[in-house]
């Protein structure tokens, strides 16, 4: 029995006993663990309501097209072409922000229009081959032996060859140019995927059209049908739930400071586990068996910094789109533009402090210390050999070091996560916290400065001054510790006091000791000057929060129109290819008319085979090269093979025998996946293809689950084709990598659906009118998935014949494009450097500046470096997919290379930045104190050479031959990093001393040193990677000692004998 809920039963004794229910079981309600379950799910799937609203959105606008067939007067007037009208809907992408959905849509009606007007004429030019071959005849009536009505009004006549032949011609030609558009310009593929549809299924009923009539008929209701289905995608795009740009940019700018945050936690998590770890030594060994290089915290520090890239890349590409938006905001065009540069300068000092377990992890490697073993808790008594002592030494350093430094690190860091709040809430990106009533102390809260109060820029702006003072306290530490013994108020006057000094000290410069302690002294300044400038930064975006604040734009919105040069400038990157305008050769940069002459990179690439032309007829027959430029091109090269591809299909409906039977069997739809589904690669072209066809057969399983589950009514069809639409659109916005699968199960669902709902509206006769035979919804899906996997499968085999573009050599040409922009990038960081060293920077807001135009082209490269090398890790995914031929490509190799190069370009990037700090202090009128050992500073660098262009002519070398395929040029010399102290104490041995080291560019310099080593250092990874590519050019000649198989001491060079006491040790020719 059963009292209050509880279950009784009797004990053994007799007695009864009760217990809550189920717990005889143990068991929880099926409903509550089904209702747990889906919750789980729900939470794992990732599914927001933003998410959901554009899912919703993507669902309903296929689904408002085909709804709208069961009306009589909508299905009267597509008759036969309803499901198009589906299809363009999902094609249009209305889950795009608004700017960008509205450019594809202008670009895809106006490529629309423009291939509808070509079709006519084809088919005009096809109706007279008719006409020349038999006469003038009839219009057609349909019947046997056509392909019946193509639409209404548009009977189709008997076989002619003379119009198939012509229509064969005009297929071939649109299909060239569009395959050449979309592989020439990508902003164009969406609508040039339209416009093949368009043109195969128009020219599939080409050549039976006897009449202008009919044929103009036909070409009507084919533009109707489209125009249609672009209008229910934009009503649906702008009406429902709509999604502007910079609602967008306005997430990616909240999810980059989120970053900063998150990464700015994770470091200071690193720098307190060194106060008890060996930062030197691998992590334990994991259950794997796999020994990890660094500690948890370097590892989340490392990744939290990583992914900051694709939010930033996201962040770059919304923002044109937000900027060229007619909107009803607060900020304008270049408020917007000003906070995304503020916000993307916050990156590069957090991408140096997650380089600390990188320098640590080269200096263990270096001094040759196995790392394998771990002497965090070691002391003197455990080291064997001098080398462990050493390390040893360094580590109990480190240790009290951090134990000094744990404090002002973490007030900066806190002050600077509290600054990014500041900015969150000024800038309206997040709502206040709510304030807690009881329990205030009023005179304390008027004493604290919260973030998004109007005064707390000049907090902010105390506290890293406070923490810039906290530097003397850690060069004093530091001194403490190595036995330097300072004046108390030395940093402030270091020229009259003297200090006690080690024997250390006392030593030469190139003494190991003196060397190993300068490093370390530079890697202390190293964090210290990244943690500084970060806080910098974020002050400087604190400053532009507060002046819009300031300036009213935050409270009121207002209409938002980009001007006509945005304008000007939108119309050009749309309508051509996107091209950097070079400036003249010579130009004033500022008041006082000092004239620049910019380099040959600034200027047009030259032409090894022709002089710039000089007469009216040069200049005039030198547009003509354009012609064999064009047809000359990969982007021609890969529309010639699509072309060929579908023509090889195509001409079954062209032959007598097979015209009808093409019709009838839909084999066109086997033609236009051939004309979209071909891509430039054959590994790429074999991944889409295993996608797409599982796209297919996904969406055919729903469709018959949609239509069967609800024994085909139409309203209940209509229900589960509009929730399985989620699925394509989930699957397209959180899958990037699948958007293939998310498309065509969109599209086939969506035609298999809509054909059968099409057919019970108008009938099977109406439906069968048009040359297509009618078969039941089970086998039109399995028709479809047929004609998918043979339609690319044909593209594949085009993709590999008759010889393929495989991954591996599109992989190596983009590797050789990236390893020549980052030469480009080392030049202008190098001569930037050299311009900041000799104060003639200028105002870098000036558009005429000398450091406008280095920065400008210095952000353009560094952009189109961090795509490509995107690229590069993107492509490398797609070699699995080349069918290997021959020995095994080099994967692992490729990736590795690509790693360092990313290394080499933050390196780059950060001795770029380091390099600010000369400019910044010429013009800080706090620093003035130190100015004179600052000028001396600047003078004996720029004498010493701070950058080298040895690195931009290593990184050429190494793209022509990475590009080329040929071997390396013997002989090929890096700088030496750490030659760069040597000199600055050859031309002055007082300038890198004790006495300097609270001075503001010391800390800069320190960067700069490491940076240049850790360069150099990638840089020779980056040589032998190549080298093992590639290989060497390499003539030397050894003779190798049979006996014992060795060939020391028995190298000789052919031609040249050295002198005694010069031996050549190397053996290589002269």
């Amino acid at each position: 029995m059963s009292t209050n809920g509880q279950t009784a039963h009797t004990g053994s004794n007799g007695k009864i006993k009760t217990s809550p229910p189920d717990a005889d079981s143990g068991r929880v309600p099926i409903f509550t663990r089904m209702l747990d379950k889906t919750k789980h799910l729900w939470t794992k799937s990732g599914i927001t309501w933003p998410l959901y609203k554009s899912m919703f959105k993507g669902a309903l606008a296929p689904t408002i097209a085909v709804a709208a067939f069961q009306a009589n007067a909508y299905a009267q007037e597509f008759s036969t072409l309803g499901y198009l009208i589906g299809i363009m809907t999902i094609l249009s992408l209305v889950i795009q922000p608004r700017a960008k959905f509205l450019q594809t849509m202008l670009i895809q009606l106006l490529l629309t229009c423009l291939v509808c007007a070509v079709t006519v004429l084809a088919f005009f030019c096809c109706v007279q081959a008719r006409m020349g071959s038999e006469g003038t005849v009839g219009p057609g009536a349909g019947g046997s032996g056509t392909s019946g009505l193509a639409s209404n009004g548009a009977a189709t006549a008997q076989y002619s060859s003379s119009a198939s032949a012509v229509a064969g011609v005009w297929l071939f030609t649109q299909i060239f140019f569009i395959s050449v558009l979309r592989a020439r310009m990508p902003q164009y593929t969406v609508p040039s995927i339209m416009a093949a549809v368009f043109v195969n299924v128009a020219m599939t009923y080409a050549p039976q059209f006897s009449t202008m009539t009919q044929a103009e008929q036909f070409a009507l209701r084919l533009l109707e049908a489209y125009l249609t289905g672009f209008g229910i995608a934009a009503g649906t795009s702008l009406l429902v739930f709509p999604l502007t740009s910079r609602h967008l940019v306005f997430a990616d700018m909240r999810a980059s400071i989120a970053g900063f945050r998150g990464a700015l936690g994770a470091n200071l998590d690193y720098l307190k586990s060194l106060e008890d770890t060996d930062m030197f030594a691998a992590q334990r060994t994991r259950t794997d068996g796999v020994k990890p290089a660094r500690s948890p915290e370097a590892e989340a520090l490392i990744a939290k910094v990583q992914a900051l890239g694709p939010t930033n890349a996201k962040f770059a590409i919304d923002l044109p789109f937000a900027k060229r938006e007619v909107a009803i905001g607060k900020l304008g065009p270049d408020d917007l533009q000003e906070l995304y540069r503020r916000v993307r300068e916050c990156t590069i000092p957090l991408v140096g402090l997650s380089c600390m377990s990188d320098i640590f992890e080269r200096t263990s490697e270096e001094r040759g210390w196995d790392r394998s073993v771990s002497f965090a808790t070691a002391t003197f008594e455990d080291a064997t050999n001098a080398a462990e002592r050493a390390r040893i030494e360094n580590i109990n350093q480190w240790h009290e070091l951090i134990k000094l430094l744990k404090e002002p690190f973490t007030s900066i860091t806190e002050a600077i996560g509290e600054g990014f709040e500041h900015c969150s809430r000024t800038l309206q990106l997040e709502k206040p916290p709510k304030q807690d009533k009881p329990k205030r102390d009023p005179e304390a809260s008027a004493a604290r400065v919260e973030p998004g109060d109007a005064a707390f820029g000049g907090a902010f702006r105390t506290k890293i001054e406070d923490f810039h003072k906290s530097k003397q306290l850690m060069l004093r530490g530091w001194c403490d510790i190595h036995g330097i013994e300072l004046p108390q108020d030395y940093f402030t006057n270091p020229s009259a006091k003297e200090i006690q000094a080690p024997r250390w000290m006392s030593a030469g410069p190139l003494t190991e000791e003196r060397r190993r302690l300068r490093r370390q002294l530079m890697v202390l300044l190293y964090v210290e000057f990244l943690l500084y400038l970060m806080a910098k930064r974020v002050h400087a975006l604190i400053l532009v929060a507060d002046e819009l604040r300031a300036s009213g734009k935050l409270s009121h919105s207002r209409l938002i129109v980009p001007g006509f040069k945005r304008l000007r400038k939108w119309v050009r990157s749309s309508l051509f290819h996107s091209q950097e305008g070079h400036e003249e050769d010579t130009m004033d940069f500022n008041d006082h008319t000092t004239n620049v002459e910019l380099g040959q990179a600034f200027k047009k690439r030259k032409d090894p085979e022709h002089l710039e032309p000089q007469t009216t007829w040069e200049r005039l027959t030198d547009h003509l090269r354009a012609i064999p430029r064009f047809f000359g091109s990969p982007a021609s090269h890969f529309g010639f093979r699509v072309a060929v591809a579908v023509m090889s299909l195509a001409i079954i409906n062209y032959l007598h025998p097979t015209q009808v039977f093409f019709t009838e069997q839909r084999l066109f739809w086997a033609q236009i996946m051939t004309s979209i589904g071909m891509t430039p690669s054959s590994g790429q072209a074999l991944r889409t293809f295993i996608l797409r066809v599982i796209g297919t057969f996904m969406a055919m399983i729903l469709a018959l689950i949609a239509y069967y589950v609800v024994d085909g009514h139409v309203a209940g069809v209509l229900v589960f084709f509009f929730v399985f639409l989620h699925i394509g659109n989930y699957i397209i916005l959180t899958r990037p990598k699948l958007i293939p699968i998310g498309i065509i199960s969109q599209v086939t669902i969506t035609l298999i659906i809509g054909y059968e709902l099409q057919v019970r509206k108008i009938g099977v006769q109406a439906a069968t009118s048009n040359g297509q035979a009618y078969y039941p919804i089970w086998q039109l899906g399995l028709i479809r998935l047929a004609t998918v996997v043979g339609g690319l499968f044909l593209a594949y085999i085009f993709s590999i014949f008759p010889y393929p573009i495989t991954e591996h050599s599109q992989l190596r040409k983009n590797l050789g494009s990236c390893l020549y922009l980052t030469a480009n990038y080392y030049s202008v960081v190098h001569e930037t450097v050299q311009v900041r060293l000799a104060g003639a920077e200028g105002d870098t807001t000036a558009k005429g500046s000398p450091g406008h135009q280095l920065e400008k082209n210095r952000q353009r490269i560094f952009a189109k470096c961090q795509a490509l090398l995107g690229g590069l890790r993107t492509q490398s995914g797609f070699v699995k997919y080349d069918i290997p031929i021959g020995g095994k490509f080099p994967s692992e190799l490729y990736t590795q290379i690509t790693s360092d190069l990313q290394s080499v370009t933050n390196y780059i990037s950060l001795i770029s930045v380091a390099s600010s700090a000369f400019a910044e202090l010429q013009y800080d009128s706090n620093e003035m104190s130190g100015s004179e050992w600052l000028r001396n500073f600047r003078r004996i660098m720029g004498e010493a050479k701070l950058t080298s262009q040895t690195v931009t002519t290593l990184l050429a070398l190494l793209s022509a031959s990475v590009t080329s395929g040929n071997p390396l040029p013997p002989y090929v010399r890096l700088p030496e990093p750490y030659l760069l102290s040597e000199r600055l104490d050859a031309i002055d041995t007082d300038i890198l001393s004790v006495r300097h080291i609270a001075e503001p560019g010391y800390a800069s310099f320190a960067v700069i040193q490491i940076g240049t080593k850790c360069l150099v250092d990638d840089l020779k990874k980056l040589l032998r990677g190549v080298k093992q590519l590639v290989g060497e050019l390499d003539f030397s000649y050894h003779v190798v000692n049979t006996a014992d198989q060795s060939r020391a001491g028995s190298r000789e060079a052919l031609f040249f004998n050295a002198p005694a006491g010069n031996d050549r040790s190397d053996g290589k020719m002269e």
